[in-house]
């Protein structure tokens, strides 16, 4: 995230008094994400805000819409994946907005051209660990009912319910196929379990849909801010 000095920044072209003092850090780093939210073009600060406003996950400002002066504030008080869909819309210029950690990671494996590796690639024990312990908890959730019903019906084998705590290991002990499945997952963000082959092909189909889908609709909705002189 791009350094900023420690004196509040003038928030926006709009307002002239400066918003109260940052508690969660101190010196350049307090005013960091509104130093870049300020030098930003404004399609990306109303991207900004719209995230926000619409992310789907619970956090302290859920549906709230936040004024632009405490656009600080409300970063310092954002969950792990909120921050890092904002830090991504603002590191890329960005003019969209994002409602999950999914849309975050569908983008950035397209822009990446990682999508078709993921499909068929496996993550490191280590890897693993962080993704999972990083991942939202409906994530998780799905990951953790993967295993299970993957091994039931695609190894046909009996395992003991795996718990959120016991996914890593579940992992180590894993088919190969398997470990492709919750790999890509984790990678995309997935949040529905799949419990064999055909559902991992229709949920990697539903994968390249939704990124069309998106990416039509960001395009119709940029389009129609500018007529409607929104920036």
């Amino acid at each position: 995230m791009p350094q900023a000095p420690s004196r509040p920044p003038p928030y926006s072209i709009e307002c002239s008094s400066f918003p109260p003092p940052i508690q969660a850090a101190s010196g350049a780093q307090a005013w960091a994400f509104q130093r870049a939210f300020e030098s930003a073009r404004e399609p990306i600060r109303w991207a900004i805000l719209t995230t926000m406003l619409c992310w789907a996950n619970e956090w302290r400002y859920k549906g709230a819409k936040i004024p632009r002066q405490f656009v600080q504030h409300a970063y310092d008080q954002a969950p792990l994946d909120l921050k890092a869909a904002l830090d991504y819309i603002l590191e890329n210029s960005l003019p969209f907005y994002m409602i999950r950690d999914r849309d975050r990671r569908r983008h950035n494996l397209y822009r990446t051209g990682r999508v078709e590796e993921v499909e068929t690639s496996v993550l490191s024990h280590a890897d693993f660990a962080r993704l999972y312990n990083d991942a939202s908890k409906s994530v998780r959730e799905a990951v953790a009912a993967t295993f299970d019903s993957w091994t039931l019906f695609e190894d046909h084998e009996l395992i003991s319910a795996v718990s959120q705590d016991g996914a890593a290991q579940a992992y180590t002990v894993a088919s190969d196929s398997l470990k492709v499945v919750v790999s890509w997952m984790l990678e995309t963000g997935y949040d529905i379990e799949v419990s064999n082959g055909e559902l991992f092909q229709l949920a990697k189909a539903n994968f390249h849909r939704a990124s069309v889908n998106t990416a039509t609709a960001h395009i119709e909705l940029h389009a129609m801010n500018r007529l409607k002189g929104l920036y």
